[in-house]
Parts: C-alpha cells; sequence; structure tokens
C-alpha cells in the first residue's frame, strides 16, 4: 500500500519541462518539443531587444514562436488548426511550456472551451497565464507567458 501511495505522489509532481517560460532558450532547441511536433527552425527576427524564434512542423500546419529576451524564454507561442484532433499536440506544447502535466490538463480544458464556443478564454498556472485565441481561418494561437 504504501508503495502504491508513493507511486502516486511520484505522478502528480510536476514533471520536469524542456523549456519552461523563463527558462535558458538553448535548453528548448535540444528539448523534447522539437521531436514531438517535428518542428524546424524558420528563422529569427529581432524587435524591441527581443529575439523571436519561429519553428514550424514538418507538415507546415503547425508554428512555434518562442520569443527570447536575453537568452531567457519569456513567451511561447502556438499556432495550430482551431481542431479538437489537435489536441495532443497542444497538450504536449502545454506541458513543455508550463512545467507540469497538471497545468497542461488544466489549459485543456481553456484549449477545448476556446475551440468548441470559438471565444478567446485564458487560464492563469502559477506565475504563467495560458491564453487560447481564436483565429480567422480556422487557427487557434496558444500563448503561455509571465
Amino acid at each position: 500500500m504504501r508503495y502504491l501511495a508513493s507511486l502516486v505522489f511520484v505522478l502528480l509532481l510536476p514533471w520536469p519541462a524542456s523549456a519552461l517560460v523563463g527558462q535558458s532558450f538553448d535548453v528548448f532547441t535540444g528539448g523534447a518539443l522539437i521531436h514531438q511536433l517535428q518542428l524546424t527552425s524558420q528563422g529569427t527576427s529581432a524587435f524591441s531587444g527581443r529575439t523571436l524564434h519561429r519553428f514550424v512542423s514538418d507538415d507546415g500546419v503547425i508554428t512555434v514562436d518562442i520569443v527570447v529576451l536575453g537568452n531567457m524564454i519569456e513567451q511561447q507561442v502556438m499556432y495550430a488548426p482551431m481542431d479538437i484532433q489537435r489536441a495532443y499536440q497542444v497538450t504536449f506544447f502545454l506541458q513543455d511550456a508550463v512545467g507540469s502535466l497538471v497545468g497542461a490538463q488544466k489549459g485543456m480544458i481553456a484549449y477545448r472551451a476556446a475551440v468548441s464556443n470559438r471565444t478567446e478564454t485564458h487560464l492563469p498556472f502559477g506565475p504563467l497565464t495560458m491564453r487560447f485565441t481564436p483565429l480567422g481561418a480556422g487557427q487557434i494561437r496558444v500563448l503561455v507567458s509571465r
């Protein structure tokens, strides 16, 4: 019984994130999200002292933008089709950005509401905010920031 309780406790702990908002950008480039979403770098842009790093999935359907200030991740943004079938990819993104499986699952509730109602939703999680904004052309923007 004690073993089962320990196992449940460990599973409820936050998993370490590869590219948690607020961590070094270098961690993102070698992290799991690059492989899970099959992302390829599409270049960088500089603006207001920040650098935007753009990554696009191999099928060209998902775009991930990482906003970096210094060498620290300030925001992570994902553009994906507004389709509930893409939920597992959004879950990967959220888990990587917030650093918690529980946070990602809470974010998925807001994601489903945004897709179903076609309205913006947001959810605070600790010091972070997850924002889900439906865009034109059947796209949704998922933003994780401080």
